[in-house]
């Protein structure tokens, strides 16, 4: 076998991809991988697309372990609104992005794509994402939609005993800057990274707050306990949950519910 043909067989990102690449790859059982970010202040010791350079690493390394998986490139931008006080954010409208994940979504059902998994790594996107998903779904029912949410919430939730402050959590805390200096440790430093801020803020009652409230240092939570051996625990767990997910999906040809009996 030669060189040209042993990349064009294990391509697996979209924006790499050649029109023979695809008619040889996609069909109707693929799986598309959408990852959605931001770009916004993390710290002074995190870049600023974190939000989509941990999780596009986490799709990469999915598609690399299941054949009929395919990455299309990353939205850079989310709602980061509630940011807007920090210099340099980047933020698209809601309704905008909801706009774009819907033309994103109707153009994979246009190719007869019908697998969807979204990977998000933005709290700011999380309601926009559901708008669209269940919008286009109610169009195209036909349509199976997935989503990791929010992966610095789960990764806490699975596995209590890897974070030392607040389960990890945090902008540009514990969770994330550990999770970027497993993927990317020439971006984070570590040496810059702020004092522990922990927001006051109620249990049980969501408040809608501006960043600018909670921290003057663009993050939040406990950057200073991150190292790089609990980001590669962050990036096993996710691996896992998501080759879980899609295992169990294709032993039933990607029904659930009622569509089981």
């Amino acid at each position: 076998m030669t060189n040209n043909s042993m990349k064009g067989k294990y391509k697996r990102l979209i924006e790499e991809m050649n029109a023979i690449d695809v008619r040889k790859t996609i069909n109707e059982k693929t799986i598309a991988v959408l990852v959605f970010g931001a770009c916004e202040n993390h710290g002074n010791h995190m870049p600023f697309g974190s939000d989509f350079i941990f999780p596009i690493e986490v799709a990469k390394r999915v598609a690399a372990k299941v054949s009929n998986v395919i990455v299309l490139p990353a939205i850079p931008y989310g709602v980061s609104l509630h940011h807007d006080k920090f210099q340099m954010t980047m933020s698209i409208n809601p309704e905008t992005l909801v706009g774009i994940i819907s033309d994103l979504l109707t153009s994979l059902i246009q190719n007869k794509i019908r697998r969807v998994l979204i990977i998000n790594g933005h709290d700011g996107n999380i309601a926009p994402i559901e708008i669209a998903a269940r919008s286009i779904k109610n169009k195209h029912p036909e349509m199976i939609i997935a989503c990791l949410e929010s992966w610095w919430i789960l990764v806490g939730q699975m596995k209590k005993d890897i974070f030392e402050v607040w389960n990890g959590l945090g902008h540009g805390g514990e969770a994330e800057t550990s999770a970027v200096l497993a993927v990317r440790p020439d971006l984070v430093n570590i040496e810059s990274a702020p004092k522990e801020v922990i927001p006051k803020l109620p249990e049980n009652i969501r408040i809608f707050w501006k960043f600018d409230e909670l921290t003057s240092t663009g993050a939040t939570g406990s950057p200073q306990k991150a190292n790089i051996k609990k980001g590669y625990e962050i990036l096993q767990i996710l691996e896992d949950v998501l080759l879980s997910f899609i295992k169990e999906m294709e032993a039933s040809n990607w029904k659930y519910g009622l569509y089981l009996k």
